[in-house]
């Protein structure tokens, strides 16, 4: 085995097996162990994005191969299903984002008592519909090489996703 390959095994192992609240060391962790000298300079822009776990599993390997368009539209789909499931929802798309993530909606990030409360669950309403509507709805019915996404928007649109992959990890499921 090339040092090459046991470096992808290695840093494979330890995103199976680092704990949720660790994966933003997995990059450190490699470094101390005189494996980050080895990843090449596009590997290591992903790691220092520090991810949502879920990115990590669902997006990394087609982001190395360079198939950013893929990454992003994983990264959509997955951000859709785990919605859908946790909201017990069987809508889809913008429809369920509109749903779930109104003041009104069975997912809160806060207590929706406030106008402040209601403007930031309205905020994750829109940016979650405008997922859906922008990107995933897109790439579903767009042949990737006429919808072209660059390494730099790709990084950009993963780490949009991951900011609301943590939200929906804060969400509580709550249904009047």
């Amino acid at each position: 085995m090339t040092e090459e390959e046991r470096d992808k095994h290695l840093i494979k192992f330890l995103n199976l097996i680092t704990p949720k609240e660790l994966k933003q060391n997995v990059e450190k962790i490699l470094e101390e162990g005189g494996v980050s000298s080895h990843l090449d300079d596009s590997v290591r822009e992903f790691y220092e994005r520090r991810f949502h776990s879920i990115i990590y599993q669902h997006c990394f390997k087609l982001f190395k191969e360079g198939n950013y368009f893929h990454a992003v539209f994983e990264a959509a789909k997955i951000y859709n299903k785990l919605v859908k499931e946790k909201a017990k929802s069987s809508n889809d798309g913008f429809a369920l984002m509109m749903e779930t993530w109104a003041p009104s909606g069975v997912l809160k990030v806060t207590k929706c008592e406030t106008e402040t409360d209601k403007n930031i669950q309205d905020g994750l309403k829109f940016l979650s519909a405008g997922l859906m509507q922008a990107i995933r709805n897109p790439t579903a019915h767009e042949p990737a090489l006429h919808w072209p996404i660059s390494k730099e928007d790709c990084l950009d649109l993963l780490s949009f996703i991951s900011f609301l992959l943590r939200q929906l990890d804060k969400a509580v499921y709550f249904k009047k």
